[in-house]
């Protein structure tokens, strides 16, 4: 691990339920890192959102205290970091009933922020090259898992995804606003999405939305493999599985309407 890094995580695990705010001066003497180095870092960290320094009462005026605290970023982060512990965990049975009744590899993802977030995935028996990992991203844009999960957003969302810059994966990525969007309203229309070389070329990907008890979409599921195992004129023998698997899912995330593809 680099240096650097390493002094900056130390520096963030000393903030405890014990001892919630520090100075520049008490972490230096903890630390025994230089002042100087030490403001850097801090300066860093409450630039990203990851520490704070509230504004305190100074006579008759506010003014920022010299306490450093944890900021909202790290609540984010951690929140995320739950949802997606409560999720695999609820997930991981249909995920493996549907890998074994397709043998494909089978894939969770959740949004977090412009990108998608693989968070589980179960292998084939008949491994693939594919893309995904758990912990790797992929544009909201791109791959059939991610865009199904963009179908459902807001139209704020979708314009901030296709503000940044659009990356060509593979032959199959789109990249234009148009073709997006076509695929954003199929997506929506139809209830999945289907992606063919747009992450890794010649792979295929077969996704569709898991509903929260907020009705929003955060989540997808999919299944992933060779164009020759999921090929688009037999799509509808692998859609009644993953739309089951999705509802119960959905479900058992406390979407209480019925699932409203396929069954």
């Amino acid at each position: 691990m680099s240096k650097t890094l390493e002094k900056g995580i130390n520096i963030l695990t000393l903030f405890t339920e014990e001892k919630p705010s520090w100075r520049l001066d008490e972490l230096a003497n903890v630390t025994d890192i230089p002042k100087p180095t030490l403001h850097r870092f801090l300066k860093t960290f409450t630039d990203l959102g990851v520490l704070k320094r509230p504004y305190v009462q100074s006579g008759s005026q506010l003014v920022l205290s010299d306490h450093y605290l944890l900021g909202n970023k790290l609540i984010e982060l951690g929140a995320i970091a739950s949802n997606s512990i409560e999720i695999r965990s609820l997930a991981m049975p249909y995920m493996k009933m549907l890998q074994q009744k397709f043998d494909l590899a089978v894939q969770l993802i959740m949004i977090d922020e412009t990108d998608g977030l693989y968070i589980e995935k179960i292998e084939s028996l008949k491994p693939v090259l594919l893309y995904t990992r758990v912990g790797r991203r992929a544009p909201l844009y791109a791959g059939a898992c991610s865009r199904i999960i963009l179908s459902f957003q807001s139209e704020e969302k979708i314009n901030n995804v296709l503000q940044k810059p659009r990356k060509k994966y593979a032959s199959g990525t789109p990249v234009t606003d148009k073709e997006i969007h076509e695929h954003i309203e199929f997506g929506k229309t139809n209830g999945y999405a289907y992606s063919v070389s747009e992450l890794e070329e010649g792979t295929v990907s077969i996704a569709v939305p898991i509903f929260g008890s907020n009705r929003e979409v955060e989540y997808s599921i999919s299944i992933a493999g060779i164009e020759s195992l999921l090929p688009k004129e037999k799509i509808d023998i692998f859609l009644e599985g993953l739309w089951s698997t999705a509802a119960s899912i959905s479900a058992e995330l406390g979407y209480s309407m019925p699932y409203p593809y396929g069954l």
